[in-house]
């Protein structure tokens, strides 16, 4: 049945005609006109062969998308949106629960943006058989120009893993990927020695911005290397005594013990709901962290009214990341700290600690090694 949008009272149709109604020639009339086009379109479609091996409402949809080209047009944008690369892509992307992650394939999504702007490629008609290995290889050289060459592989990976999932899902066979390689390079040492550490702890430095950097990363060191987004989403301390706490890269639960050195720089930053005031006074954590990154690479420097700053930086490299490396680097290298241990004081433990004795003595073992580290980083002499 295909509905021609007319309505009448029961009285008013009578053997296939309207009656009993003011405009019932005009509406005969028309009803007669597209009477004969389904009908002409019918055998059209039949004598075509269009209908073999269709449902019956499959072939309604034909029948209507034919009389009406615009719902056809509308029906294939919407087919093309959903398998195009960038709608498929967006569709994977909102699959991603963790919001870090989610972060990354938008800021890819966003270079491949920019790339299609500037080569003249329509990136919303872009499908996945236009991704060759030579869009890849312009892609990454595009990348390349304002990022080093880890940055640019991280959004290569992607972009493959949106075309592995297609292919799984049927959408697409094209694999550019086959015999295209993603680079990778080198990452520079983040870790930094305990004298180092210690230095950086011990300077002497201006009041403010900077003094709250070097606190802030020796909180981090005495918790372990703690993630900066678990850091500033970090809720009160059990107790006092433990920082409980679902860590949000993987998920899983996280307890620390606070260490005294921890607990006066905490009584020092301490929020009014979370562990720190760092989100009551900067909206955003990224932003803090950046910016307190900044400022650690500039410690050291000599300060002079009206001139630009001189001397030498105390670590010119370091990032947030270091404080997490450092912890993992001292414990293994300088204090010979079974990987086992160390392992499970990250976090990334495989061992099975699913009944409570187990955690229990794990934990033990994490908060003694954790001491251990701070008595040789921050109290041992150096020579």
């Amino acid at each position: 049945m295909v509905s021609l949008g007319i309505k009448l009272r029961p009285d008013q149709w009578k053997d296939g005609m309207v009656v009993n109604h003011k405009n019932e020639k005009a509406m005969n009339r028309m009803l007669s006109i597209k009477k004969g086009d389904i009908e002409r379109a019918i055998l059209e479609l039949s004598f075509n062969g269009v209908f073999v091996k269709k449902t019956s409402r499959e072939c309604l949809n034909i029948l209507i998308e034919h009389l009406d080209p615009e719902r056809l047009e509308e029906r294939l944008r919407r087919e093309k949106q959903a398998t195009s690369f960038v709608g498929y892509y967006t569709s994977f992307m909102d699959t991603k629960t963790n919001e870090g992650t989610k972060g990354l394939y938008s800021f890819t999504l966003r270079k491949i943006r920019e790339f299609c702007d500037s080569e003249g490629y329509d990136l919303e008609a872009l499908t996945f058989e236009d991704v060759t290995k030579m869009w890849l290889r312009s892609f990454e050289a595009y990348c390349l120009t304002t990022q080093r060459q880890n940055s640019a592989s991280r959004h290569l990976r992607d972009i493959r893993a949106v075309f592995n999932f297609a292919i799984d899902e049927g959408v697409t066979t094209n694999y550019p990927f086959r015999k295209f390689k993603i680079k990778k390079e080198e990452t520079r040492d983040k870790s930094y020695s305990a004298e180092e550490l210690q230095n950086l702890f011990n300077h002497k430095c201006y009041p403010g911005g900077e003094q709250e950097a070097v606190d802030i990363f020796k909180l981090m060191f005495c918790l372990i290397g703690i993630n900066c987004v678990d850091l500033a989403y970090a809720g009160k301390p059990v107790a006092g005594k433990r920082l409980e706490y679902v860590r949000k890269k993987t998920g899983k639960p996280y307890s620390i013990y606070l260490e005294k050195e921890a607990l006066e720089i905490i009584e020092k930053y301490k929020g009014k709901e979370s562990l720190l005031d760092l989100l009551e006074r900067v909206p955003n954590y990224k932003t803090y962290f950046n910016r307190m990154a900044k400022t650690l690479r500039k410690v050291g420097l000599v300060r002079e009214a009206g001139k630009r700053s001189s001397g030498k930086a105390l670590v010119p490299e370091i990032c947030i990341g270091s404080a997490r490396t450092s912890w993992a680097t001292i414990a293994e290298e300088e204090l010979e700290i079974p990987r086992e241990v160390i392992a499970a004081a990250l976090g990334h433990s495989t061992i099975d600690v699913t009944s409570t004795y187990l955690r229990t003595e794990w934990r033990k073992k994490v908060d003694s090694v954790n001491r251990k580290v701070l008595d040789w980083v921050l109290y041992k002499k150096k020579s």
